[in-house]
Formats: C-alpha cells, structure tokens, sequence
C-alpha cells in the first residue's frame, strides 16, 4: 500500500486513493495476483450494489493500481469496509491490512504535509467497521494509546478517535452498512460526526451528537440523562424506534445498533424516515422535578387517555366522584396548553374519551371544569402536566406501558432486532435522498411542535445534521 508518497499514488488526494480501493471490484480481473485468489475469496469480492453506494462520492478515475503484493494488501483495507460478508471471516487478512496501515504511519516518508493524516483516517474508519485478532490486539491497543498520549505527539486526537473506535467495535462488533457517500466522504475530511434529530412524544425535538460508532444505548443515556434519570432501572424503560413508510412501519432499535448504520439503512428504503424516543415499561415511579421528562411522559399517556384506555368504571357506569376527575383532568389539559379562559364544549369533548363525555349534558361538563379552571389557574404549564400525571391511575399505566398507541402500527416483520445484532428490514419505498444535507446542514425544527403524528417536517430534519471535527 504505498499511497503515503511511494511512486505510483505519491500526491494523490484521499478521494483518489478511496477510489483505487473501492474499485478493486472492477480492477481485480485484471489484476495479475487475482489468480492466487482462492475461490471463496473471489466470491467475496464487492458486488456492483457496493461499489454503486459509493458513486456520488467516487469519480472514475485512469491511474492504474500498482501491481506488487503490497498494494493488493492495500486494497483489501477498504474491500472489508465495503464488503459486509467479510465480517468474522479472514482474520488474519485484516490484522495485515491493519499491520500495512501501521507500518505506513510509522515509517512514512512522503514529502506531502497531509500524507500521515489520511492514513489515519483510513485507520479510523478500519477500526469502526472490523477487529483485529485477540493476538493483535493488546499491541495494536498499545500503539494507538502511545500515539494519543506521548507528550508532543502528532495527531493524538484522531488517535485517541481509532482507540476509541477499535474498543467499541470489540464490545458492539462493529459496523455492518457500509458507509454513504457523504459519510465517508465527510470522514476522509476529518469530520467524524453530526447532529441527528430524535422526536419526542408531542413533537418535542432533541438533537444529539452522533459519532462514526455510536450506538442506540448512548443515545438513550444521554437523553435520559437530559431528563434527570440517572439509574440503570429509569434507562432500561427507554428505547428508540425507527419510523419509515410515513408512520406505518416502526420497530424498536437493538440498544447495541450503530445509529449511523440504522440511518444509513433507513434512507436506501425511505428518505422520510424518522428516529423517536419512547418510554416503553412503567414500572419505575414517575418523577415531576424534570420538565423535559413531564413534558415527554404527558404527551406519551395524554393521547391514550384522551381515547379512554386509562379510565377504569364499575359496571360501565360513571360516579359522581369520576365525573369530577374527569373534569379537573380536562382542566389541567386546558392549563398545560398555557390557557386560562374557560374551555368550550368543544374543547372538552377533546380532553374527555368520547364515550364518556356523553354520559352528562355538555353543559354540565362546562361547569363543572369552569369550578376546576379557578383551581388550576395559578398552575404554571409544567405545574398542569405534573398534577395531571399524578392523577392518571398509575396502576392502569403499568397495566397499558407497553401498549400505547404508537406501537400499534409495528408491523409483524419489524420486530425487535435479533440478539445476534442481525436488523430486519426498515420497509417503505427506496427513494432517493439529498446526501448533501446529512453532514453540513444543521436540522430544522418542523412547524408542529405540539404534535403527535410523523411529519414530513420532522422526517427531513431527521436527515439533516451539522458535521464537527474530532
């Protein structure tokens, strides 16, 4: 592999380099040392799908590959990348073509100031995708801790970056869906993450910083802890869905899943997809100090509610003392959406499961709440949601945790992910999708903030990101 300043690739930019790689493909036939190929190897060679991923970013390019040994081990580096297959086969080639990425950063003599650094990068993006061997792996750990933390030393941060990889691909297993066009070419420019919008219950919007490797249990962490959970037991309730085909098909993520190969995935099926945060198990006890979590968990029950899944009655008939439940609950619904007017019979009938508001005049209904608003009244919103979660039956919650409305729509073939980290299809129709926006353009918050339906609005900026330097 001698694109460090070795004669043929000597000056060559990192997406020239990437390009003699990716199309070992279409070069390998002709390439002289194809014939000391076995054939389970030549099987293995990327399919035209593979290479195809890559077209937006890689151009056709005249200079020929060189022909020694030491270049075909250069381009099986990223042949693992592109081909999947190779995932748990061959370790002793990809512990070469990490030794030959070693050897290159070691002794690199190239005169081009950049040379060191794509090789680093090369690295980086290696080690998200494939592990070495056990027997490799405590030097190849050393040489890359040495270089992150000798005093002086050049490039410890991306250094630091392929440690970092390398560690999560030996607990996780690494990257299965070949990078983008846009990630990677956002990753041979240095830039190894972006901004990726999740959707709360109620169309509340969080964006969260998404790595080369992060996975789906990071993501629900570092949401849980924004609203104040900080247990392992709070974290375990949590979990993130993917959406696709507008709505219709949604399937809860394998905590081990890189969010970036679920997004990678997702956008070949359907450009409209959308990542949201759910909780899914109530058997912790609801917390009112947060504002983020009351938010979250109010508008995750408010829709059940609203449908009459929370209201247990005796013998189908209503007390006195639940009719005047269900009219402080409506009151508090009023108040959380900031209004301190009397709601109209109109309103109610929104707050109040249809079945049950017709079990009493309208009007009836409007006096009573107009007693309950001069209570409410001095409630702050967040106040409002808090008191209307303490007073939803909790035990009727827990009963219902995993049965709210939006897991209705999952589908029988988007199942939960296997335990062998294997991920059913994402469904919807492929579309194309505007690459351009996935790593330099920052999200853009959809119009309906208080809503509960996938909106297109929320599907683009789920897309969108902003990139940032290691």
């Amino acid at each position: 592999m001698r694109f460090m300043g070795d004669s043929p690739s000597r000056g060559s930019s990192e997406q020239e380099v990437v390009n003699m790689f990716l199309k070992v493909n279409m070069l390998i036939i002709n390439f002289p040392h194809h014939r000391v190929l076995g054939a389970e190897m030549q099987a293995l060679i990327p399919t035209k799908d593979v290479y195809n991923s890559f077209h937006c970013l890689i151009h056709s390019t005249a200079q020929k590959p060189d022909r020694s040994t030491g270049t075909l081990v250069g381009f099986f580096v990223l042949w693992f990348i592109c081909s999947p297959q190779l995932i748990g086969e061959f370790t002793l080639m990809r512990d070469e073509a990490y030794c030959q990425l070693l050897k290159q950063l070691t002794a690199n003599t190239s005169s081009k100031p950049d040379s060191c650094q794509r090789g680093w990068r090369l690295l980086y993006i290696l080690a998200a995708y494939h592990r070495c061997s056990e027997v490799l792996k405590p030097f190849l750990l050393k040489y890359l801790q040495q270089a992150s933390r000798s005093a002086g030393a050049p490039y410890q941060g991306i250094a630091k970056a392929c440690e970092q990889n390398l560690k999560k691909t030996f607990v996780y297993g690494g990257r299965i869906v070949p990078p983008n066009g846009m990630e990677l070419k956002a990753m041979m420019a240095g830039r190894s993450s972006k901004r990726q919008l999740f959707l709360f219950p109620g169309g509340i919007e969080r964006h969260v910083k998404i790595k080369t490797c992060t996975v789906a249990l990071e993501v629900i962490e570092e949401l849980c802890y924004e609203m104040g959970l900080h247990t392992l037991e709070a974290i375990e309730e949590y979990a993130i869905f993917l959406v696709t085909n507008r709505g219709q098909n949604v399937r809860p993520l394998n905590k081990n899943e890189y969010i970036l190969d679920v997004a990678t995935e997702a956008e070949s099926v359907d450009s409209g997809y959308s990542l949201w945060f759910r909780r899914v198990v109530w058997t912790q006890s609801l917390r009112f100090e947060n504002e983020l979590s009351v938010a979250m968990q109010y508008n995750q029950i408010l829709p059940d509610y609203q449908k009459g899944l929370l209201n247990v009655l005796s013998h189908g008939k209503v007390s006195d003392q639940q009719f005047h439940q269900m009219s402080k609950l409506a009151a508090l619904q009023h108040r959380a959406k900031d209004n301190i007017y009397t709601p109209s019979i109109h309103e109610l009938s929104e707050y109040i499961a249809a079945p049950l508001f017709k079990k009493q005049p309208p009007q009836q209904w409007v006096t009573m709440a107009t007693q309950h608003m001069q209570q409410v009244q001095p409630l702050s919103p967040h106040q409002a949601r808090a008191q209307f979660l303490g007073k939803i039956p909790f035990q009727r919650k827990k009963i219902l945790g995993e049965k709210l409305s939006f897991l209705v729509r999952v589908k029988s073939d988007v199942c939960s992910a296997g335990a062998d980290g294997s991920r059913p299809p994402c469904g919807g129709a492929g579309q194309s999708h505007p690459e351009a926006q996935c790593w330099n353009q920052l999200s853009v918050c959809g119009p309906n903030c208080g809503r509960h339906e996938h909106t297109a609005g929320h599907s683009a900026a789920a897309r969108a990101g902003v990139a940032a330097d290691n």
